[in-house]
């Protein structure tokens, strides 16, 4: 299951439509977690879902769990969408309900 998650993870736009989820008509789109993971921290840094909620991505190092760092899901939107894109979320039990504004 976690290999399914991380899969989805690095291909998917969270909060965009091919995660399942339409982001809200005022959102800028979808937040890039595992670009923003890579690009923070570099390879083989990736994005995890760890828990299911919003609030449980987060970026690991390879396949090591003890190698864990928070995303900022703020960070994440700026880098795609600039420096005046926020974060937020539709529903807190679906983390794949981030969207950008």
């Amino acid at each position: 299951m976690r290999r399914i998650q991380r899969i989805v993870a690095a291909v998917l736009l969270v909060g965009g439509t091919l995660a399942g989820t339409a982001a809200p008509a005022a959102a800028g789109g979808g937040v890039d977690i595992n670009g923003w993971c890579v690009a923070t921290f570099q390879n083989p840094w990736h994005a995890e879902l760890v828990h299911f909620h919003v609030f449980g991505w987060a970026c690991q190092y390879g396949q090591d769990p003890g190698g864990r760092q928070s995303v900022d899901m703020n960070a994440a939107c700026r880098r795609t969408y600039g420096s005046n894109s926020t974060a937020g979320y539709t529903s807190y039990n679906n983390p794949y309900s981030w969207y950008c504004t």
